[in-house]
C-alpha cells in the first residue's frame, strides 16, 4: 500500500513538471525560429510522457489497496530520472524568458541551448519515456488489470493527444469553402465556421444581403419560426454565413437605436418551442451574448435572463450556458481589450466610422477551441480575423487586413500581443480547425463586398 501511494505521489510530481515544461516551451516556441525542429521533438516527448504518466497514475489509484510491496518500484525509479531531466529542461527553457517577441517589435532571440545539449535532452527523454511505458505495461500485465487490446487502445489515444498540429489548418478537401456538403433546409446547416457579425449598420453590404438580413429580422421579431429557419438556411447557402446571432441592422443615423437582440433573445421573448432554440444553436447562436438595451429590469440581458424575466420555464435548461473554456473574468477582459487594440491598430478609424461591433470573448468560453471568423467587409477582398481561445490565450489570424493576400499570426495574452510566424496546438486541445484564405472568403464563401 505504501509503495503504491508513493508511486501516486511521484506520478503527481512528474505530471506537474511535464505541464510546467510544456507551458514554458509553448510560450517561447514561436520566438525562436532556429530551434523549431528541436523544440518539436522535446514537446512531443514531454507531452507523450505526460499522457503515459497520467495512465500510470490512474492505474496506481485503482491498485492503491494492493499489498504487493514491489508493484510500483520500477515506475518510481523511471520517474526519478525523468524528473531530473524535466527540471533541467525547465531551467534551460526559462533562460530565454526575456526573448519574447512583442507586438510591433521584430526582435527574435536565438535559442540559448546548443544543438548538442538539445540532442542530449531528446535522447534522455526518449529513453525515460520508454521506461515509463514499460512500467505501465508491466504493471497492468502483472495485475491483469487491463487486456492487451485495452492497453493498445489507451496507448494509441495518448499518442494522438500528444501530436502537435498547426492552428487554423486542415486538409484541403475539408476546407470551409467546400459548400457541396450542404444539407437541405430540413436538416440544418452543414459544418461551418461560426461568424462574428460585427457589421451592425447597412454600409458595405449588397442590396441582396441587406434584404435577406431584413427579412430574417422581421421574421424573428414576429416569432415566425418557419420563415426564420428558412432564412437562416438561405443566408448560409447564399453568403456562407451562420446567422444564429444576427441582430437587426440599422442605417448609420439609427445606430444609437440598436438593441442587439439576437434570434435567441427573441426566441425567449416569444416563448418559442425547444426545437426552435435547438435549431438556432445549430446556426451558431451564442447563449452568453447580451442585449444593448431592453424594457426589462436590466438593459444587458442574456437569453437565459430574459427567459427568467418572462418565466419561460421550458427554456431555462437549454438556454443555460455550458462553459467549456472557463477563464477568470479579469483575464478574459484583458485579453479582449488587447484583441480590440490589435483590431484598432490594423483597421484604424474605420472601426468607429463603420460602427463595428467588436468580438465579445465571453462567447468563446462556450466553445471547445473552435475558431470564429470576423469578416471585415471593406478594403481588401476576404479581409477579416480568424480567432480561437485556447488555454489562457487568444490565437488570431489576420487575413488581408494589412494588404492583399497578407496573413499575420498573433498570440494574444492578458499582458500583451505577440506577433509570430506559426501557431501550434496539441491535437487533443483542438476539436476543430479551419483555414480561411482569400479564395475561400472572396469566392467560395461569396461574401458580398462593395469595394
Amino acid at each position: 500500500m505504501a509503495e503504491v501511494l508513493t508511486g501516486i505521489a511521484v506520478a503527481t510530481e512528474s505530471l506537474t513538471l511535464c505541464i510546467k515544461a510544456v507551458v514554458v516551451l509553448k510560450r517561447f516556441y514561436v520566438t525562436v525560429k532556429e530551434a523549431r525542429e528541436d523544440l518539436n521533438k522535446i514537446l512531443n516527448l514531454v507531452e507523450r510522457t505526460r499522457n503515459r504518466i497520467e495512465l500510470m497514475k490512474i492505474t496506481l489509484i485503482e491498485l492503491r489497496k494492493s499489498t504487493d510491496s514491489g508493484i510500483a518500484a520500477g515506475f518510481i525509479t523511471a520517474c526519478d530520472g525523468l524528473n531530473r531531466t524535466l527540471e533541467e529542461l525547465v531551467q534551460e527553457a526559462s533562460a530565454i524568458a526575456n526573448g519574447q517577441s512583442r507586438f510591433g517589435i521584430a526582435r527574435r532571440l536565438r535559442w540559448s541551448m546548443s544543438h548538442s545539449k538539445v540532442e542530449e535532452l531528446v535522447c534522455k527523454l526518449a529513453e525515460q519515456e520508454k521506461e515509463v511505458t514499460n512500467s505501465y505495461v508491466m504493471l497492468n500485465s502483472l495485475t491483469s488489470l487491463r487486456t492487451q487490446q485495452e492497453l493498445q487502445k489507451l496507448t494509441r489515444s495518448s499518442d494522438e493527444r500528444s501530436e502537435i498540429t498547426i492552428a487554423f489548418c486542415q486538409e484541403p478537401e475539408e476546407r470551409l469553402s467546400d459548400v457541396s456538403t450542404l444539407r437541405n433546409s430540413s436538416e440544418g446547416p452543414a459544418s461551418g465556421v461560426r461568424i462574428w457579425l460585427g457589421h451592425t449598420i447597412t454600409n458595405c453590404h449588397s442590396p441582396e444581403y441587406l434584404q435577406l438580413r431584413n427579412e430574417l429580422s422581421e421574421a424573428v421579431y414576429w416569432g415566425d419560426w418557419e420563415v426564420v429557419l428558412n432564412k437562416l438556411e438561405e443566408g448560409f447557402r447564399t453568403f456562407g454565413e451562420l446567422w444564429g446571432n444576427a441582430p437587426r441592422m440599422k442605417e448609420r443615423a439609427q445606430y444609437h437605436n440598436l438593441s442587439m437582440w439576437t434570434p435567441l433573445h427573441q426566441a425567449a421573448y416569444h416563448h418559442a418551442p425547444v426545437y426552435v432554440v435547438e435549431r438556432l444553436l445549430e446556426y451558431g447562436a451564442f447563449k452568453t451574448l447580451r442585449t444593448r438595451n431592453s424594457e426589462f429590469s436590466y438593459p444587458n440581458l442574456t437569453p437565459l435572463e430574459l427567459a427568467q424575466e418572462l418565466e419561460v420555464f421550458h427554456l431555462y435548461h437549454i438556454l443555460s450556458p455550458v462553459l467549456k473554456r472557463p477563464l477568470p473574468p479579469d483575464t478574459l477582459q484583458r485579453i479582449e481589450y488587447n484583441f480590440h487594440r490589435l483590431i484598432r491598430s490594423e483597421v484604424g478609424q474605420r472601426v468607429d466610422a463603420e460602427k463595428l461591433y467588436l468580438p465579445v470573448l465571453e462567447a468563446l468560453t462556450e466553445l471547445d477551441g473552435e475558431a470564429v471568423w470576423f469578416p471585415i467587409k471593406f478594403g481588401y477582398p476576404g479581409a477579416g480575423y480568424l480567432f480561437q481561445l485556447l488555454g489562457r490565450e487568444l490565437q488570431v489570424k489576420s487575413v488581408n487586413i494589412q494588404g492583399k493576400a497578407s496573413n499575420v499570426l498573433y498570440r494574444i495574452m492578458d499582458d500583451d500581443i505577440y506577433e509570430t510566424d506559426q501557431i501550434f496546438n496539441f491535437a487533443g486541445d483542438l476539436k476543430q480547425e479551419k483555414e480561411i484564405n482569400e479564395e475561400d472568403t472572396a469566392e467560395a464563401l461569396l461574401f458580398k463586398l462593395d469595394l
